[in-house]
């Protein structure tokens, strides 16, 4: 017998948390992309001013423009992942 599907509001919920984790990702990044100038003063060296420079992509707009893109897809993604694993730490908790 096959399982039953999930309802709209089901499906409306794994969405909304999708799409709540991702901008929590993205702030989460975007807090921690300007921590780092603060992290180099504080060990001395120079790691965070070669990853904010690799981000940039030499101030060119398309390369930004990807680079945002990839961090924003990689979000979702994740996001997706997590929502996927707290659905199934869910289910494994309600039986």
């Amino acid at each position: 017998m096959p399982a039953p599907q999930p309802g709209l509001a089901y499906t409306a919920l794994k969405t909304l948390a999708t799409v709540a984790i991702t901008v929590m990702l993205i702030a989460l990044l975007r807090g921690g992309l300007a921590l780092l100038p603060k992290f180099d003063s504080a060990t001395g060296g120079q790691v965070g001013t070669h990853l904010l420079q690799l981000l940039a992509g030499d101030g060119q707009a398309r390369t930004q423009n990807a680079v945002s893109i990839g961090l924003m897809l990689g979000c979702f993604i994740l996001a997706v992942l997590l929502v996927q694993v707290l659905e199934k730490w869910w289910r494994r908790r309600a039986r």
